[in-house]
């Protein structure tokens, strides 16, 4: 990187303040040159924060853009800007697994298909995951307090 700021000093002279601006319009910082939103917000169930999971936000129809989600950590969800989803309407997807207090086998393409670990089971209800009815109309007004209280049998 030094030797291109030498060369470009050296052999552009005056100009080279105007090669950074140009540069830094042009777009070197990464962005995709979608109008994404930062996005942060929590998830109960029943009440009570999801310790742990996922959410994913999938565009819905009249809504451009990719999907994208992220991890959900004690109750609390974040997506930065740079990984956001665009403004518009989202099927909105979470899901949770907690363990089921059963050993498993590790099973094949892992180093040791014989080891017993941990059983895990989804315990989020499929209308909130594969079959989710949950969206979210997203926008630079709601899209810093998202919230999803779910209702889950006991």
């Amino acid at each position: 990187m030094n030797y291109i700021l030498r060369y470009c000093y050296r052999d552009c002279g005056m100009n080279f303040p105007l090669l950074v601006c140009l540069c830094m319009m042009s777009g070197c910082g990464g962005s995709d040159g979608l109008d994404r939103l930062h996005v942060k917000g929590t998830v109960t169930v029943n009440g009570a924060l999801l310790k742990s999971g996922r959410i994913s936000f999938l565009p819905m129809e009249g809504t451009s853009g990719p999907a994208t989600g992220t991890v959900i950590e004690n109750g609390r969800f974040e997506i930065p800007l740079v990984q956001g989803p665009l403004q518009g309407k989202h099927r909105v997807e979470i899901m949770a697994v907690r363990p089921t207090g059963q050993k498993i086998r590790e099973g094949s393409g892992s180093e040791n298909p014989d080891a017993l670990v941990e059983e895990v089971e989804q315990f989020i209800s499929p209308k909130y995951n594969q079959k989710s009815e949950l969206t979210a109309e997203l926008d630079e007004s709601n899209a810093q307090s998202v919230e999803f209280n779910l209702k889950q049998p006991q």
